[in-house]
């Protein structure tokens, strides 16, 4: 599921803003999942996050053009661990060239009741 979460957010950065960010690292525990991306801003953009004036209108943008991939995350997370998304939250950190998203996941068992579960990966990693 890591895989396919950090690859449908590679290319909604290459479709959004036809870049491809330095660098995409999603991390899954329990119900959390936490996408980071490091590397997106243009070389304007960077210089322009010393000003407050500037900064602010820059951040949202991002803050915009991020909602819509909450939307993609919920059907990728569906698809590939079978489970729905509660929550998606967006946090930017510009000056420092990253973002991170977290998504609260909802596991389900057959009589479609929460129950919590562990990412195979991780119960393997333990």
């Amino acid at each position: 599921m890591e895989r396919q979460v950090a690859e449908l957010t590679r290319e909604f950065f290459q479709a959004k803003l036809r870049l491809t960010p330095q660098s995409v690292e999603v991390r899954a525990k329990a119900d959390l999942l936490v996408v980071s991306v490091r590397g997106f801003l243009a070389p304007a953009e960077r210089a322009m996050m010393d000003s407050p004036e500037t900064r602010s209108p820059i951040e949202e943008y991002y803050r915009r053009l991020f909602d819509q991939l909450g939307p993609l995350l919920r059907a990728g997370v569906r698809e590939a661990a079978g489970c729905s998304l509660l929550e998606f939250q967006t946090l930017l950190n510009l000056s420092e060239d990253e973002c991170l998203f977290v998504l609260t996941m909802r596991h389900q068992n057959t009589e479609g009741l929460p129950c919590p579960t562990v990412p195979s990966a991780l119960k393997s990693a333990e």
